[in-house]
């Protein structure tokens, strides 16, 4: 039986077809150096403000590997904020990609994978399930800088021969700030923003 890994490389089918909706001062970039870039420079200005310059080479790396990552699984979109707000670029990205899921029983053969390595939460919306889990890893090198991601897969429309969605919201915080305002305010902000997928119905 293939592993998780194995299972999100896997080939796919229709090209997604969603709307997103972002606040003001964000943007939607393909998978390119440009968005790489345009991240880089938004982790860039919290390492700088937080007083952990050397951290950012570490980030930098892992952030060209995540790329690569993502190109590989064939991801079709990356959100992320392009203007400050109140003088900060806030670090965090969105990404959209398709999942191996073809139907029901597909999406509840993931839940239990997922189940099998952590906490999976499930519902429905518009009579289509939708997983929810996250992820928290740290980033090497020295001071502590974690990555949250909280992903969610949503069930393609019966009959509509796409993918199912894999939509990931990243969070970048520093050891530490987890429980304050601004990094928790963010949480709420990227649930708030992936909470606006829908599936775009065309004829």
């Amino acid at each position: 039986m293939p592993d998780l890994r194995s299972e999100l490389l896997a080939d796919v089918r229709a090209p997604l077809e969603f709307a997103l909706i972002t606040p003001p001062g964000w943007a939607r970039f393909g998978v390119d150096e440009a968005a790489e870039k345009q991240l880089a420079g938004n982790m860039e200005q919290v390492f700088r403000d937080r007083g952990q310059p050397k951290q950012l080479f570490h980030q930098r790396a892992q952030l060209h590997k995540l790329f690569n990552e993502l190109r590989r699984r064939n991801a079709v979109a990356v959100y992320l904020p392009v203007k400050p707000v109140n003088d900060v670029v806030l670090p965090v990205s969105i990404a959209i990609l398709p999942a191996p899921v073809r139907d029901s029983a597909g999406v509840d053969r993931f839940a239990q994978r997922l189940a099998s390595r952590g906490a999976v939460s499930s519902g429905l919306h518009n009579g289509l399930q939708i997983l929810r889990w996250e992820e928290r890893n740290a980033v090497p090198g020295e001071n502590g800088a974690h990555s949250l991601a909280i992903n969610h897969l949503f069930e393609a429309p019966t009959g509509s021969g796409r993918s199912a969605a894999l939509v990931t919201a990243s969070l970048l915080y520093i050891d530490g700030s987890e429980g304050e305002e601004f990094t928790e305010s963010l949480e709420i902000l990227l649930e708030a923003i992936v909470g606006t997928f829908t599936w775009r119905i065309t004829s």
